[in-house]
């Protein structure tokens, strides 16, 4: 009697094993960082594949963790707090001529997505001249690129008016205590809505159209000790990408929910970027914006003269080609790709 309950409690824990083994084999954490909170528009693509069970479906239990700038994605990375991350493509290339250990695996968002926004008595980049350039700090993101537009027009930083405002753009802006703001397109259709006027005298990806903006990357380790995850996020990745150009239905309902934004201004958002092609959804490590980025880091002293890296040190293109095999190519919808 004994020997049989025991074999009964045996047979029944043996059932219930049977009956759990998403739970012991499926959710291994992952943990990925994103530059900004709440989120850009632009930095969608993992964001869209959480939301849709992508990463589930292969198995992971994916963490999104949002760190208030680029550089600070990828010093996570370098510390190994975080398994991938939404790192800039230019401090990226730097790190990696300075001998770090980290390489990009896809650039789903390769295209400089920011506009220099202005005030009614800005008509073109000319009139930049004496007015009010807001910036976060010295140094940041909005400074670097209003750097960028006023060498483009010519303009001496001396003959303009730095205004440090709050990492919110659009409220200085709107109120008049400046000319200018590095906007995201959300931000930009934003502030058009509460002062008509408001508009866009430069794109960054029709100024710089070259420069690589943001690689979702991980270090050489885990590339090594953990290379079935880092296929399943990079192929989940492409395939949102996908799913933003080709089910606006399904993501607007996201873009509210993690930006706040109004549905009208996410819908005008949305239709704006799609027909600039914003993403690539592809793998977007085409060399040639890897190889100008990296070069333009040598041009202007941030790269020493001979450490600029080789594209192949840059990038690890294995797991977007196998994503593309299994996804197929991507056709549409139709954007220029020869930058890419």
């Amino acid at each position: 009697m004994r020997m049989r309950k025991v074999y009964t409690t045996l047979a029944a824990l043996a059932a219930a094993a049977l009956t759990l083994p998403v739970a012991a084999n499926a959710q291994t954490k992952v943990v990925i960082g994103i530059p900004t909170s709440p989120p850009n528009i632009v930095h969608m693509p993992v964001i869209i594949a959480k939301e849709l069970g992508l990463y589930k479906k292969a198995g992971y239990d994916v963490e999104i963790v949002s760190l208030g700038d680029g550089v600070k994605v990828y010093r996570a990375l370098l510390a190994g707090n975080i398994d991938l991350g939404l790192t800039p493509g230019a401090p990226t290339i730097i790190g990696r001529s300075n001998g770090a250990l980290v390489k990009a695996v896809s650039a789903n968002l390769p295209k400089l997505e920011a506009s220099l926004v202005v005030r009614d008595n800005v008509k073109d980049m000319a009139d930049l001249k004496g007015k009010r350039i807001g910036i976060q700090e010295p140094g940041g993101f909005a400074d670097l690129l209003s750097r960028a537009v006023l060498r483009a027009a010519k303009i001496d930083p001396k003959e303009v008016n730095f205004v440090s405002i709050a990492s919110e753009d659009v409220p200085a802006l709107v109120a008049n205590q400046v000319d200018t703001a590095i906007l995201h397109v959300e931000q930009e259709m934003l502030a058009k809505s509460k002062v008509p006027s408001l508009h866009a005298v430069a794109r960054m990806w029709e100024l710089q159209p070259k420069t690589l903006y943001t690689f979702l990357s991980t270090t050489e380790k885990t590339i090594k000790d953990k290379p079935a995850m880092v296929q399943a996020i990079t192929s989940a990745t492409i395939e949102a990408t996908r799913i933003i150009y080709t089910e606006k239905a399904k993501v607007m309902p996201i873009f509210v929910k993690q930006t706040g934004y109004p549905e009208k201004i996410l819908s005008e958002t949305y239709d704006f970027m799609v027909k600039e092609c914003i993403w690539d959804a592809n793998s977007g490590l085409g060399p040639t914006r890897i190889n100008f980025t990296a070069d333009l880091m040598t041009k202007v002293g941030n790269i020493k003269e001979g450490k600029t890296p080789k594209y192949e040190d840059i990038v690890d293109t294995s797991f977007s080609k196998k994503a593309i095999e299994q996804l197929g190519e991507w056709k549409g919808p139709v954007c220029p790709t020869a930058a890419f």
